[in-house]
């Protein structure tokens, strides 16, 4: 079991090595797109039946999986997303099976005190389409044990998006790499940094050449067990680098914020790890968002 409340880093992405199929794709926006890197290159149905929007992922043999994310699309939210694991390709016996929103809704604890009567998600109790956007969206799902299987099978429901199509731009499926039985320190933060450049006229006016801000996520795990250590966080360093990716989630329980705790990024740099007392290590952490 994952310890409640607690960080998770999650490496490797297995999308890379898996073979898609099903579903029906745009032809210039094939499924594969969902196997690059960059964002911007997505895979788009050709529309929302129910026959169109769905891709199975299929391992080379079975893969131990307990995280699993959709990655910039387009989905509304009154969309779902049903996720089914198998080791039949037919998916005649199924491992894992479970359907759930695309974002936080109300069955998530959501105030909806703080919600007008005119607000487009006061029904919903979830995000409005305004608070989607300007972040890349993520859609995230944490599953309760590791599920070892070679086929995984996801349905995207969304039948009145207004876009007549499903975007996707990346899908993460991997194994959690790090989880620490004692969480961060507080201290930890998260913010966002914009690249946004700004020249300045003779006359004093200013023009800009936006760009949207992306999530930094800074911590410090400052009581790792040896086993923690040296398996977990050291390994994650060699193993991933400055460019690979890594799927972080800062608190798999926050239903309520989930979609902004949880991105897609890249350790900045590698920190070392400190011996801070007998057999207790800290490592601090640096994760940028990748677009």
């Amino acid at each position: 079991m994952i310890p409640a409340y607690n960080v998770i880093i999650c490496h490797p992405n297995r999308i890379d090595g898996a073979e898609l199929s099903g579903g029906a794709w745009v032809e210039s926006l094939p499924l594969p797109n969902i196997q690059d890197r960059a964002f911007a290159r997505v895979a788009r149905t050709i529309d929302l039946a129910a026959l169109s929007t769905w891709f199975v992922i299929t391992f080379d043999r079975q893969r131990t999986i307990r995280a699993i994310a959709i990655i910039a699309h387009n989905i509304t939210t009154g969309g779902r997303i049903r996720i089914r694991a198998s080791d039949a390709a037919d998916f005649s016996v199924v491992k894992y099976d479970e359907t759930r929103d695309a974002w936080p809704s109300a069955s998530a604890d959501w105030n909806i005190d703080q919600l007008e009567w005119e607000n487009d998600n006061y029904w919903l109790g979830s995000y409005s389409q305004e608070d989607a956007q300007g972040q890349t969206p993520i859609s995230q799902r944490v599953l309760s044990d590791a599920v070892q299987a070679r086929y995984w099978r996801v349905d995207i429901i969304d039948p009145a998006n207004p876009a007549g199509f499903i975007d996707i731009g990346r899908v993460f499926i991997g194994d959690v790499f790090v989880n620490p039985h004692i969480n961060y320190s507080y201290g930890g933060s998260l913010g966002y940094e914009d690249a946004t450049t700004v020249q300045t006229a003779l006359s004093g006016a200013e023009y800009f050449d936006p760009r949207e801000p992306l999530r930094v996520a800074r911590f410090q795990l400052a009581h790792l067990s040896h086993y923690e250590a040296f398996t977990q966080a050291l390994e994650l360093t060699r193993r991933a680098g400055t460019w690979r990716e890594v799927l972080i989630i800062l608190d798999p329980t926050d239903a309520e914020f989930g979609a902004v705790t949880c991105f897609i990024g890249r350790l900045r740099q590698l920190n070392p790890l400190e011996q801070v007392a007998w057999q207790t290590n800290s490592m601090a952490f640096e994760v940028k968002e990748l677009r």
